[in-house]
């Protein structure tokens, strides 16, 4: 199997006025290409913070990290956003959506930035809004939607352009079971169709034991 992640993290710290809060000390994480990983543990334990991390969202921290067999620390912010457009997909608790946008604009929007991709290294949108359920709202704005299907819109998103890894924060959260269910099985169909790596931080531990391995954080005090 392929390594995809390498990550060896000394320390991550957020600094305040009154203290300093240190994570993640001595953390390190190797993934192969098509592994299913959850992230477990109590919250303040780091979860969130180390999947900024891994999406090149944050690179505030000491360490050193290996992506896709390449040294993301002699990577600029240009090349962090490409990787990021190109190769990964984010289902975050924050939804992101833009309100000015329609769901249907909002879920299109990877396609401004992927304009070299092969139709066949994308996913087809009626498909995926069929798949998800959320045909009916595509006309909407998101102000206009419940929570459960800016959840699923995100999601869609995170999907359509295949990408190689697929970082989920609390995915099925805001989810009735029905779309819970809906939302684990198409993360199992993209694992198994296009080999994709899957890496969710969860507190539902239904979700986590759909995953091949389980890694729970501790916080030290």
């Amino acid at each position: 199997m392929t390594k995809i992640i390498d990550i060896d993290i000394k320390e991550k710290v957020y600094k305040s006025k009154n203290s300093n809060l240190s994570l993640l000390n001595d953390f390190r994480l190797e993934v192969n290409t098509g592994e299913k990983i959850a992230i477990v543990g109590k919250s303040g334990a780091g979860k969130t913070t180390l999947l900024n991390i891994l999406g090149l969202l944050d690179r505030n921290y000491v360490g050193s990290y290996s992506l896709f067999g390449l040294n993301t620390n002699e990577m600029n912010l240009k090349m962090f956003a490409k990787l990021r457009n190109q190769r990964i997909g984010f289902v975050l608790q924050e939804s992101a959506l833009i309100n000015s946008l329609t769901i249907e604009e909002n879920i299109k929007l990877p396609f401004l930035y992927a304009k070299y991709k092969e139709k066949s290294d994308v996913n087809d949108f009626d498909t995926v809004i069929d798949d998800i359920g959320i045909k009916s709202i595509i006309k909407k704005k998101p102000l206009e939607c419940s929570g459960g299907e800016k959840s699923r819109a995100v999601f869609a998103r995170a999907i359509m352009m295949k990408p190689q890894v697929i970082l989920c924060d609390e995915p099925t959260a805001s989810l009735d079971g029905e779309n819970k269910e809906r939302i684990i099985a198409l993360l199992s169909k993209m694992n198994s169709e296009n080999n994709t790596t899957i890496i969710t931080v969860t507190h539902d531990l239904e979700v986590a034991n759909t995953h091949d391995r389980i890694i729970r954080l501790e916080r030290r005090m």
